[in-house]
């Protein structure tokens, strides 16, 4: 579950999956409407986030941070920040004004993981100092209104997502350690932090992402001495009516498919194929479970969103 798995992504301190209504994308850039957010930088600079129109023109930087995750009006950036000292996350209005910033970066790191289709709430994953206990490990929402946060669930999440239409209700999968066999199940909460329901059971369900025919999540199968397949499912926003979707061939070395996001009707779903040294992008359909490996010309190449209609990733 790399990429989109904040169990394996918290060690690296990396790992931003990034869901928006329109387009999801893995730790390098968003979109929203005509509008895209970036970072920049190189391997001596820090890097900084930036945003242009959707064709790259009118480019400006907004600040230092990176994972950028561009709400859904196009109007708020949401970037971690990787220094020493300050605030772990930074809030960028689009426009240039002064940014909002959160959590105590000498307590937490913090990796926003996706905005309400409203853009009002801000679901982000904290990630704290002491791995072993989980000690300031959770998942807190912000509501951009009232520029409040509050802690909703406790733990190391593994990946979270808003539903989509006006409910402002976030589904979000939680592990209980660190370790690559910990049990990890599914549960939702309204974005004001009421009415959390464990809606799986299985200890092995994670990465869910909310489209408007269900909940795609992982399923994971543990397999010994050799790294767990994961297959994509799809179940109810109660837990019920599971159903597999993949039935994708999965070597001894890798795991399979992670769900990233869907098109707006819910039949297509952008993926990436993890395991060692593995990451491959693909285009699911809901409706048949073919999932499709994403090229240029013969290169593979990683899956970081998929548009609205689903016929572009």
């Amino acid at each position: 579950m790399v990429a989109a798995s904040m169990r394996r992504a918290t060690g690296l301190l990396v790992g931003l999956l990034a869901v928006l209504a329109g387009l999801a994308s893995a730790g390098g850039a968003s979109a929203s409407g005509g509008a895209i957010a970036y970072v920049t930088g190189s391997a001596t600079s820090v890097p900084s986030v930036s945003v242009a129109d959707g064709s790259g023109g009118q480019a400006r930087t907004l600040g230092k941070g990176t994972g950028p995750l561009l709400s859904p009006n196009g109007l708020t950036v949401a970037a971690s920040n990787l220094a020493s000292r300050g605030h772990a996350l930074i809030l960028y209005p689009a426009d240039g004004e002064a940014p909002a910033a959160y959590f105590n970066i000498t307590q937490v790191s913090a990796v926003a993981l996706a905005w309400s289709p409203d853009s009002r709430y801000l679901a982000v994953a904290l990630n704290g100092n002491n791995g072993p206990s989980l000690s300031g490990f959770g998942l807190a929402i912000i509501d951009t209104a009232t520029g409040t946060e509050q802690l909703v669930a406790k733990g190391l999440i593994d990946g979270a997502s808003f539903a989509p239409g006006a409910s402002d209700t976030l589904v979000y999968a939680r592990a209980t350690s660190q370790s690559a066999t910990a049990a990890t199940n599914i549960f939702t909460v309204a974005a004001t932090g009421t009415g959390t329901k464990q809606i799986t059971t299985d200890g092995r369900s994670a990465n869910p992402v909310w489209g408007q025919r269900g909940i795609a999540f992982d399923h994971e199968k543990l397999r010994k001495g050799v790294a767990p397949l994961d297959q994509i499912w799809l179940m109810q926003s109660d837990g019920s009516h599971r159903k597999q979707i993949t039935h994708t061939h999965v070597d001894l070395l890798v795991q399979g498919l992670v769900p990233l996001a869907f098109s707006a009707d819910g039949t297509r779903l952008a993926a990436e194929f993890e395991g060692e040294d593995t990451s491959i992008g693909y285009s699911v359909s809901i409706l048949t479970g073919h999932a499709t490996q994403l090229k240029v010309g013969n290169e593979a190449v990683s899956a970081w969103g998929i548009s609205r209609s689903g016929r572009s990733v």
